[in-house]
C-alpha cells in the first residue's frame, strides 16, 4: 500500500488483454446463444421471445411486434455500453440476454436513444 502512496504503482498494469477480452466474449455469446436460442444471420442475431422478434446488432437493436403478421414493421434503436471498450460480442450478448429476460427494456431504450442506458433501463449518471 505504501508503494501505492509514493507513487510506485504503474498505470498500464490494470490494462486489459484485448486478444484475451475478445475471446472471452465470442466464448460468452456462444452460451448466450445457446441458452436463448438465437440464431446467427450474417452479422446480427435473431432472438424470438414469445411472438416478438429482436435483431440485435452491434450498436443497435430492431423490433418486430408480432412474427406472424407480414405487414408488421420493424422498430430500431441503439444500445450504448457503459464501458466503449466492450468487445463486440460481448455488447450482442448482454442485448441478446437483457432482452431474452425482460423484452419490455426496448420500450425503455427506443424513449432514450441518446442516453447510455444501464442493463436495467436505468440512465448512466456522467462521470464528473
Amino acid at each position: 500500500m505504501l508503494g501505492l502512496l509514493q507513487g510506485s504503482w504503474n498505470p498500464g498494469s490494470y490494462r486489459i488483454n484485448l486478444i484475451e477480452a475478445e475471446s472471452r466474449a465470442q466464448t460468452y455469446l456462444r452460451r448466450i446463444i445457446a441458452l436463448t436460442g438465437a440464431t446467427q444471420k450474417g452479422h446480427s442475431f435473431v432472438l424470438d421471445v414469445g411472438v416478438t422478434r429482436f435483431q440485435v446488432c452491434d450498436r443497435y437493436v430492431r423490433r418486430l411486434r408480432d412474427v406472424s403478421d407480414p405487414k408488421c414493421v420493424y422498430e430500431e434503436t441503439c444500445f450504448y455500453s457503459g464501458f466503449q471498450g466492450m468487445p463486440k460480442g460481448e455488447q450482442i450478448a448482454t442485448a441478446l440476454l437483457q432482452l431474452w429476460t425482460n423484452p419490455e427494456l426496448f420500450d425503455r431504450w427506443s424513449q432514450q436513444r441518446h442516453l447510455a442506458i444501464k442493463a436495467d433501463g436505468q440512465v448512466f449518471a456522467p462521470v464528473r
